[in-house]
Parts: C-alpha cells; structure tokens; sequence
C-alpha cells in the first residue's frame, strides 16, 4: 500500500473538508480507480488553517495507471479546487513497511 500526503493552509475551511474530505469531489473521483482505498483528511487542532490529506492506493501503478488514464478530468479538477487552499506541500508517496 503506498500513501500519497499532502499538507494545506486554507481559508475556507467547510469547503475544504467538502471538496477534500473522505466523501468528498477529489474521493469521489478516485472511487472508481482500480487500487484506490480511500482519502484521510485530518485537521491540525494546534494550527486551525492547516490540514493534511492521505490518499491511499494499493500500489504506486495503480495509482499511476489512474492519473494517465484520466489524465486530462485530473488536470482539469486540480484547476478547479485550487482556490480552495492558499497553500499545498506534498509531503511525498510513502509506502507501508
């Protein structure tokens, strides 16, 4: 299983959790890729703008192999939801050991 993590500072923070969230736009997109296990979001109590987001995939192709066959609908949301935040960091692909 790999994890992809990513950390935002945000502004909104309802609509992030909608559009970012486990049940939310970006979950709801990658439901249907095959490997794709699900989204974390989690909040930081210390620092109230900032969250961080876990997608988890069965392995780096899967997750690949997702990203290319829906290539230009990725792209296209990425555009669309980068309002949402005021920052983002991804903090890497990290595997399970």
């Amino acid at each position: 299983m790999i994890a992809l993590v990513f950390s935002y500072e945000v502004h909104d923070a309802a609509e992030f959790e909608r559009v970012y969230g486990q049940d939310g736009e970006w979950a709801e997109f990658f439901r249907d890729g095959r490997g794709y296990i699900g989204t974390e979001l989690l909040h930081d109590v210390e620092t109230p703008t900032r969250y961080l987001v876990i997608d988890r995939w069965e392995s780096l192709d899967a997750y690949n192999s997702f990203v290319a066959a829906h290539r230009e609908d990725y792209m296209r949301r990425v555009d669309d939801t980068r309002f949402h935040y005021d920052s983002e960091l991804r903090f890497g692909t990290f595997e399970t050991v």
